[in-house]
């Protein structure tokens, strides 16, 4: 029972999509088809018989793999979707580069460490550790364990040293002054003769210091800041560095196997190309440099052309009652002077070959402007394009890439109830009219549809007085940061997905030739 069960893992584990299943269910009948002997079963009348079997044998197939990946399928949306449990901060931070998928599984190993060393890891089995760690980090990838080449093992060690080192010395204090000899002897004393023989040591430390006191004051000054910085060296603060020492150690695991395991780690700085979104851009205007990518997105009507002529300042963008933005359009514009791209998309209209482009824009953005009439009240389309966006970022094939920041703005803000009121600015943050509270629930309504990180209010009516513009720039000038780790997180996972250059492994090959020639040579 146990090897069929996992036989159907297996081939659960191989289909990964419904297709693949079907395609498995069809080839099994036709290896049924086979032993019968189709020939045979013509001959002696057992079509029916036949017929009966490749039923069976379809649905013992397909039923049992069809609910274990939904299944999976289940697990992977929880766990893409599982809030990060609060986890207290160790010495081992974040990297701004990982994707909202890559922030859960540095949690899942966060807290898998922390249990296992409250149950209590002596150093000495440490490294079992970190391997259950690195083989934790590659289940949450979909990789096998150890699933790295040789080179990129031999840099994970290396590199998870380095940083450990870096870790250690700038927290811990007094690790310069501190032998692993006399942490051993310091232990081994403490355990024979406990408190008393701790006593004893601290005052043959004060006799030594009262001693070169009368030869060398310099040195007593030398050795009792030494032993400042070493004292919280007794078994009792001992234990709380270890312990800090041990959690570091395996984080740093943890999150060098993110690194590696996203293609990442394994990658060289000069292997970093323009992706994919920037050479499409090229064919509009050409540019040496590649500036922030910001996508605006939003129904036909909602005014994101409007919205583009403000931040470019000119009217470069075509604004009239009928929608006029057919493709996408790429502007340049300085917010703050900073250079930005900006990709005016066509708008939301229901068809379905436009909701596929806005989204193949919006998950190549380094952030990304979904433009809301403020007064619309049908969502449909925005939360339908906004669900696909969610699903692309918990697909698992995707988890390297890093979600840009949504700006929901609420555009037309002057045209909500009460109509005839419109007396700019507004304090937001404390509403006392009936516009101002109207403006506050309208960008409440639609963050919390949308779930977008940001929700800003604006209008910029051209027979009106313009409000919220000056925090709308102000916003992007704050997410510059924030875009500029979404374009350097998707130019990595695209020039991973390219793989090492053709020119770099040819080189190679001749330099591995030469090498042979000039043994064979010698020989």
């Amino acid at each position: 029972m146990k090897k069929i069960k996992g036989l159907y893992r297996l081939l659960s584990d191989l289909s990964g999509s419904r297709w693949l299943i079907f395609m498995i269910s069809a080839l099994l009948p036709v290896l049924t088809i086979m032993g019968f002997s189709f020939f045979l079963a013509i001959k002696y009348d057992y079509i029916l018989e036949l017929s009966i079997a490749i039923t069976v044998s379809t649905l013992l197939v397909t039923i049992p793999l069809f609910f274990l990946s939904r299944k999976a399928k289940q697990t992977e949306s929880e766990t893409n979707n599982e809030a990060l449990a609060p986890i207290k901060d160790g010495l081992v931070k974040t990297s701004s580069d990982w994707s909202q998928a890559e922030l859960v599984i540095w949690n899942h190993s966060r807290t898998y460490t922390r249990k296992q060393l409250k149950a209590g890891i002596e150093w000495g089995n440490i490294h079992h550790e970190g391997f259950e760690v690195l083989d934790l980090v590659a289940q949450k990838f979909g990789k096998k364990p150890l699933e790295f080449s040789i080179p990129e093992g031999l840099k994970l060690f290396e590199e998870v040293s380095r940083r450990y080192k870096l870790v250690v010395k700038e927290n811990i204090p007094g690790i310069e002054y501190i032998k692993i000899s006399h942490i051993k002897a310091g232990y081994e004393a403490y355990d024979k003769y406990g408190a008393v023989g701790q006593k004893v040591v601290k005052a043959a430390i004060w006799a030594n210091h009262a001693k070169n006191l009368y030869y060398n004051p310099l040195k007593v000054v030398s050795d009792l800041t030494k032993e400042q910085a070493t004292s919280s060296m007794t078994k009792g603060f001992v234990d709380d560095m270890q312990l800090m020492a041990k959690e570091a150690l395996l984080d740093e695991v943890a999150a060098v196997a993110i690194d590696l395991y996203s293609g990442r780690f394994s990658l060289e700085t000069e292997d970093l190309q323009v992706t994919s979104a920037s050479e499409s851009d090229e064919g509009n205007f050409a540019s040496a440099l590649e500036p922030i990518r910001i996508v605006t997105v939003g129904q036909t009507g909602a005014g994101k052309s409007s919205i583009v002529n403000l931040l470019t300042d000119e009217l470069a963008a075509e604004v009239d009652v009928l929608p006029s933005t057919q493709t996408s359009t790429v502007y340049d514009a300085l917010i703050d002077d900073i250079e930005v791209r900006l990709v005016d998309l066509r708008g939301l209209d229901g068809i379905a070959d436009t909701e596929k482009q806005m989204l193949n824009e919006m998950t190549q953005a380094d952030l990304i402007l979904w433009v809301l009439k403020a007064n619309q009240s049908a969502r449909d389309l925005d939360k339908k394009l906004n669900d696909k966006l969610a699903l692309f970022y918990a697909d698992p094939k995707n988890i390297s890439y890093k979600k840009p920041v949504v700006i929901a703005v609420v555009n037309q803000v002057d045209n909500l109830k009460p109509m005839t009121e419109w007396q700019p600015p507004y304090d937001l943050e404390n509403p006392d009219t009936a516009k101002a509270k109207t403006i506050v629930q309208a960008v409440a309504y639609n963050q919390a549809l949308m779930n977008t990180d940001i929700a800003l209010p604006l209008s910029i009516s051209p027979t009106k007085m313009h409000f919220g513009v000056e925090a709308l720039k102000q916003t992007l000038v704050d997410e510059i940061v924030e875009a500029n780790n979404v374009q350097r997180n998707r130019q990595r996972v695209e020039a991973m997905k390219r793989g090492v250059s053709f020119k770099k492994q040819f080189h190679k090959t001749v330099n591995v030739g030469k090498k042979l020639v000039r043994r064979t040579l010698k020989d």
